[in-house]
């Protein structure tokens, strides 16, 4: 497959992911995502795992720029060093957070919620260590 497309593609998936993890937050501080009522009688320690989630808020956004901010660099020039550079950076966010929400998330139970929610913990445990893995390699492997 022709190398700018690839990267273009990579780029564009980086800036839906971006995009996709400020949706996340909007879902779950508007309660659509995570509505209190329902998911609190549900989660053993709740104070502690609200407590525990929302410490990513930041880190998150945080992330969510760095992709923005990469994949539109790299969308523009598949030859931009500093947006590789930023999207590098990323993925290795990218594969943190992942597998850090899957071990905390299986560790506690938090995939058995019989919500929607746990299914979307699910899906970021492992897409996001995945994409991040994956990213790397194809950033990697344009450098030769």
């Amino acid at each position: 497959m022709d190398r700018d497309k690839v990267l273009r593609f990579l780029a564009l998936v980086h800036i839906i992911t971006g995009l996709d993890i400020i949706l996340f937050w909007a879902g779950f501080y508007s309660g659509i995502l995570f509505p209190l009522d329902l998911l609190a009688p549900r989660i053993p320690n709740f104070e502690g795992y609200y407590a525990w989630e929302t410490s990513f808020t930041l880190p998150d956004m945080v992330l969510a720029a760095a992709m923005l901010w990469g994949g539109v660099r790299l969308w523009r020039n598949t030859r931009d060093r500093v947006g590789r550079s930023i999207l590098l950076a990323a993925s290795g966010g990218a594969i943190f957070l992942g597998l850090l929400d899957a071990t905390y998330d299986s560790l506690h139970g938090m995939y058995g919620l019989g919500h929607f929610y746990s299914w979307v913990l699910l899906m970021i445990g492992i897409y996001m260590p995945a994409f991040g893995v994956a990213s790397i390699y194809l950033l990697a492997r344009d450098e030769k």
